[in-house]
């Protein structure tokens, strides 16, 4: 039996821990800003709450970053949500309260976090006479790239805007907005085939019938779902970036809305994104290790043997 000594395994450990790994790293961020958003009737003028028989409406939002199983979120609830910006990790990107300006796409941000943040503010019908117009912005922000040999960050953001109506007199509503969106991923070479990194964006606006389920309004434009979905794995490394030059102006009508009829409109919006990396050691210092492991133990067994010679 071969036996291995307490100062074998401890110079074992010391070769293991001075082993040079590759600094894998992944970075990915998604932002969505959706400015101006309204709803105006078939003749072009903005709805005005007194257009409205019946008007409850709802809005509410979420901030969640976690990294490592460690998590912050908050939510809020109100004519007006904005939940404060949650950062786990360090360190925390440096970006202040509510700012949705995109990072710089040709240096991703090192650190190893989670970070998210929202904000909403006012109204897609005219209040009392007041100015129509909402605003929504949503960020979530992940890197692994403190040559952590393992590390899973992930953050989601998101906002859901509720209104129940009933229209003083048939017509049909038109959703109308200015969306700016931006979706990033990076990945590092010299990482484990689990390394990855992931970010997606999704934006939906629905009107039903309540009392038959039927959809009047089903609208999720591809210039913000579909395109502003970006990764990068391993052995696919480097950076993947949507980033359109100018802003999407968009629009969309619904069916017909009978008077005196309960409806529900849903808006929908989230940015969400992950990373995962896991580092692998250097060839070079795992020929090393392996060298140094196999010289130690043969070194043990050999004088393991001269021991049990008999003696001449």
């Amino acid at each position: 039996m071969i036996v291995i000594n307490k100062g074998l395994l401890v110079a074992a450990a010391i070769a293991t821990f001075g082993m040079q790994t590759a600094a894998a790293s992944t970075f990915a961020s998604a932002i969505l800003d959706i400015n101006n958003f309204k709803l105006t009737r078939s003749n072009g003028n903005v709805f005005k709450n007194t257009d409205f028989s019946k008007l409850i409406g709802m809005n509410d939002a979420h901030a969640t970053a976690s990294l490592n199983h460690q998590y912050k979120a908050l939510s809020a609830i109100g004519t007006a949500p904005d939940v404060a910006h949650q950062c786990v990790g360090a360190p925390c990107p440096a970006f202040g309260e509510n700012n949705f300006t995109a990072h710089n796409a040709l240096l991703p941000m090192s650190g190893n976090f989670g970070y998210a943040d929202q904000y909403f503010k006012g109204s897609a019908i005219s209040m009392n006479g007041g100015a129509a117009g909402a605003h929504s912005q949503t960020r979530a922000d992940v890197a692994t790239s403190l040559n952590m040999q393992f590390a899973n960050s992930n953050s989601s953001v998101g906002s859901s805007n509720t209104m129940m109506f009933r229209l003083g007199s048939s017509d049909t509503m038109t959703v109308s907005f200015d969306a700016t969106p931006f979706a990033m991923a990076y990945s590092s070479p010299g990482g484990r085939p689990v390394t990855t990194a992931n970010a997606r964006i999704s934006w939906s606006v629905n009107i039903i019938d309540i009392l038959t389920g039927e959809s009047m309004l089903a609208y999720a434009p591809n210039e913000i779902n579909g395109m502003a979905t970006v990764s990068r794995t391993h052995g696919y490394n480097g950076t993947s970036l949507y980033s359109p030059a100018k802003t999407f102006q968009l629009k969309e009508t619904s069916a017909q809305l009978k008077a005196n009829r309960d409806y529900q409109i849903t808006v929908q919006q989230n940015t969400l994104v992950s990373a995962l990396q896991q580092e692998i050691p250097e060839p070079g210092s795992m020929a090393i290790l392996g060298t140094g492991l196999f010289a130690m133990v043969a070194g043990r067994h050999s004088r393991i043997g001269r021991r049990r010679q008999p003696r001449s």
